[in-house]
């Protein structure tokens, strides 16, 4: 086969000439799609920055936007070597006078090594098997003359039993330890003897101890073996080093007692942890610096948005250069839009906080940005800290005391809105028929099965012979301590009267319902025609519109579609009004969000500009086919050429041979 090279025949430089034709061919459209994808590659990288400083707006909104920030206060202790303090929940601005005069202590009783049974040289020393019974409370005890007088249980504390099965001193440590009972048992060597110790997890003068001991010995006060541990009314052979002592405090002069050093009940809100005796004052504030905080986390990501706006759509005239998003109208709407949700007024004007020029954020002129006026700012924080909630966040305030605002929607209209209670909730009891046998046998009326708003369980009780105030411990405390009932948030509380027992859910509502349903214990417990009565809902009007009770929140419907409040007190109708409205962060938190949702702004201008970035890439696909083409037909026509061009060179080789080889005229041979 003939090996041919394109232009051999011609001596033309064909592969040069048709890349330039073919390069020249490709230059225009090629410059234009570069430009096109270069275009949209900075459009999209702009919408990116524009999208991220708009994210960084939209988190710095989420305090201001949730009222709770502004239901945050501060519990401060004017010496934290006296008392410590922390809030939470509904508290009120407030000063105290603090005196602590006692701290609480746990109730502390080891083994008396003066009795001879008692003096253990070994930690593997024996004691005997059998069962110890803890019971907490208050107990009287003169520890100078070891004269135990009484013994009141803790009502909410039921009684435990420990089996001992290994009798040595360690053994019967380490078995109260495992019990996990709420009392802890060691070991301590006085320099002659192992004593065993033997304390009340829980300080506080209810959450003293007594011990009851079953001796597998047939002796509970022979001075050895288990009984050795006792410490009730008729045998104490334990010694009490560390009685179980309430703390004592005075609040503005007022005296208060607490089981526990936490105090927690104390004062709505506020939990105080004492440290040490002497005196400290506590004040109780609004927590203005989380508040300030928030509201310069908002101007800062706001004036970041301002910021990239300003960048990605600025042009220089001197150097005639423009931002990615110059003379782009999406992003001139979205800042316009942001600028005048923040120039409205929310509420009427003159009526609380309206504007944010009120609170010390102004705008400046000059490039947009918000500027803080830390002077004015703190003065307000300080003069009219209420003020804020309604300025930033959705909120409704409301001027009953027993009425709180608890959430809204987005469907939920600003407006002042009555409120009319035509019905309080309530909760489900069940009602005993008779007084309770107090007399409880295992396998014969120990267990009874309950069903508590929704939730069925049995519960087994201790056997024993009870009080009916020891009945009410014991039943209270199996029932609350149910996994199945505690795990969804179930509880009751029980009491009784005549010793008939009565129990009561702590929710609200159609749901809240206690029943015995069945168990060898029910008839001996509740009698056998105890009465079950399911509790009521709240029901009401907002606004005039009957709203939907649940428990006691009442949900608005109509323009108060989402607006719900929580019913308390015992007041029927009317009930006040709520004034509902949106604040800045409120409204603009929401817009920015709708921008940034994945069926938002965002989403479809990436999207769009996406596909078109897609577009010229199928565009530049084209064209190489294109361009294809025509080098085929261009190599072709130059082979054509090349061909035709060797076709005449060899005729003319040829007839310059015939001619050369034709006799000359006028030559030595012609005639």
């Amino acid at each position: 086969m003939a090996i041919t090279s394109a232009g051999i025949g011609s001596g033309l430089d064909i592969n040069s000439l048709v890349t330039q034709l073919v390069a020249a061919e490709a230059q225009a459209p090629t410059a234009r799609l570069d430009r096109r994808q270069s275009d949209l590659q900075l459009r999209l990288s702009a919408y990116g920055q524009l999208k991220s400083s708009l994210s960084s707006l939209s988190s710095s909104l989420g305090n201001l936007k949730n009222f709770s920030t502004f239901r945050s206060y501060t519990a401060t202790s004017s010496d934290s070597d006296v008392f410590t303090a922390s809030s939470s929940g509904k508290v009120s601005k407030a000063s105290y006078d603090v005196n602590v005069t006692a701290l609480a202590k746990n109730h502390q009783l080891s083994t008396d090594p003066t009795l001879a049974g008692a003096q253990f040289t070994d930690v593997t020393d024996t004691l005997s098997t059998g069962t110890l019974t803890f019971k907490f409370g208050t107990t009287t005890y003169d520890s100078g003359t070891d004269v135990y007088t009484g013994f009141v249980q803790n009502p909410e504390r039921a009684a435990a039993t420990v089996t001992i099965t290994d009798s040595s001193l360690e053994g019967v440590r380490n078995a109260i330890n495992e019990a996990d009972i709420g009392v802890t048992a060691s070991l301590i060597f006085d320099g002659t003897n192992y004593r065993l110790s033997v304390s009340s997890d829980d300080t506080g003068a209810d959450n003293s101890l007594e011990i009851t001991v079953a001796d597998d010995d047939g002796f509970t006060n022979d001075g050895s073996g288990l009984s050795l541990l006792s410490f009730n009314g008729t045998d104490n052979d334990l010694l009490q080093n560390e009685a179980g002592v309430n703390a004592g405090l005075t609040l503005n002069g007022i005296a208060i007692t607490s089981s526990s050093n936490t105090v927690a009940s104390a004062i709505d809100g506020v939990s105080l942890n004492l440290k040490t005796l002497g005196s400290a004052s506590l004040n109780v504030d609004t927590d203005k610096t989380k508040v300030k905080t928030a509201i310069t986390a908002f101007v800062a990501s706001y004036n970041a948005f301002i910021g990239a706006v300003n960048q990605l759509t600025a042009y220089n005239p001197d150097t005639n250069t423009a931002g990615e998003l110059n003379g782009d109208g999406v992003t001139r709407s979205i800042t316009s839009n942001i600028q005048r949700l923040l120039s409205n007024p929310v509420g009427v004007l003159g009526s609380d906080f309206t504007i944010l020029a009120e609170a010390g954020i102004t705008t400046n002129p000059a490039d947009g940005r918000l500027v803080i006026n830390d002077t004015t700012l703190d003065k307000q924080l300080n003069d009219n800290f209420d003020k804020f909630i309604t300025l930033f966040s959705a909120y409704g305030e409301t001027t009953d005391i027993y009425t709180n605002f608890v959430s809204s929607t987005d469907d939920t209209t600003v407006g002042n809105y009555a409120v009319n209670i035509t019905t309080l909730a309530s909760r489900g009891d069940l009602v005993g028929s008779a007084a309770a046998n107090l007399t409880i046998t295992g396998g014969s009326n120990d267990v009874i099965t309950l069903d508590i708003d929704g939730v069925s369980a049995s519960v087994t009780l201790s056997a024993g012979t009870y009080t009916a105030a020891e009945l009410v411990t014991e039943l209270k405390t199996k029932i609350n301590d149910n996994t199945d009932f505690s795990n969804a948030g179930i509880s009751v509380d029980v009491t009784e009267s005549a010793g008939v027992l009565s129990l009561v859910s702590r929710s609200y509502g159609s749901s809240s319902l206690v029943d015995i349903t069945g168990g060898n214990g029910k008839t001996d417990l509740v009698g056998a025609a105890a009465t079950s009565t399911a509790g009521v809902d709240v029901a009401g009007t907002i606004g005039g519109i009957a709203a939907t009770g649940k428990g006691q929140l009442l949900t608005g419907t109509g323009v108060t579609s989402g607006l719900i409040v929580e019913i308390t007190g015992a007041t029927l109708g009317d009930r006040g009004s709520i004034d509902f409205k949106r604040g800045y962060a409120e409204q603009l938190g929401n817009y920015v969000d709708s921008l940034l949702a994945s069926d938002g702004f965002f989403e479809s201008s990436t999207s769009s500009l996406k596909g078109r970035l897609e577009d010229i890439a199928d565009e530049r696909t084209a064209l190489a086919d294109r361009l294809n083409l025509i080098e085929t037909r261009l190599r072709s026509q130059f082979g054509a050429l090349d061909a035709l061009i060797a076709q005449l060179q060899n005729t003319s080789s040829f007839l310059q041979q015939q001619l050369s080889a034709l006799p000359q005229i006028g030559g030595s041979n012609s005639r």
